[in-house]
């Protein structure tokens, strides 16, 4: 429903962009890249139709010119490299920079703790005396071990990899990038860009 509401939102503000009654399309994706010099995002596409089960499954990735207008564009996406962690099948799924391939890796499950949402303020993940978020991920190199809070799925989980894992991927990139959604005619030149992790559509 959500997903409904932002695009209407998204195509609606193209039709005005367009002066000429044209109909644009709208891409939702995840953030792996930003490059803030050349004003240009890298997302992995969403190839599902569920916002509460995305499928970052489209590659390669893609890269859009965001708009010269800072009123068409909202928060600057913050990217990560991780691209879905399944705790069920104990597998870390990342974006291989170099290949711009998918990484499978699998781990050993440490701790997950589920119902920890930081909108209700759970202290696992948000700290009541700076009266701000805990940061996440967090690296602990000497146990070979990486503490990822999910915000969709609620959970905070500790998992271990192998030391090469470590080493490859900094902590940044063991984050997942801002979820985004693009309005454009022209193929990487975005019109309108919503970044959806850093924007409450219903806020007045």
């Amino acid at each position: 429903m959500i997903r409904k509401i932002a695009v209407t939102l998204l195509a609606l503000a193209g039709l005005t962009l367009a002066g000429c009654g044209e109909y644009g399309n709208v891409e939702q994706g995840r953030t792996v890249a930003f490059d803030a010099a050349k004003n240009e995002v890298t997302i992995i596409k969403d190839a599902g139709i569920d916002d509460q089960h995305p499928q970052y499954s489209v590659l390669p990735p893609h890269k859009f010119l965001l708009p010269t207008d800072p009123a068409e564009v909202g928060p600057l996406p913050s990217p990560g490299l991780r691209v879905k962690i399944d705790i069920e099948g104990k597998k870390l799924i990342m974006l291989d920079r170099a290949t711009e391939t998918f990484e499978e890796i699998a781990f050993e499950l440490v701790a997950n703790h589920e119902k920890v949402s930081l909108d209700r303020k759970h202290p696992l993940v948000f700290d009541a005396a700076t009266n701000k978020a805990r940061p996440f991920p967090k690296v602990d190199k000497e146990a070979n071990t990486v503490t990822i809070y999910s915000r969709r799925q609620s959970t905070l989980t500790t998992i271990k990899v192998p030391a090469e894992v470590l080493a490859k991927y900094s902590e940044a990139d063991l984050d997942a990038g801002d979820e985004v959604r693009i309005y454009y005619r022209d193929p990487g030149k975005a019109l309108r860009f919503m970044n959806i992790s850093k924007t409450n559509i219903f806020r007045r």
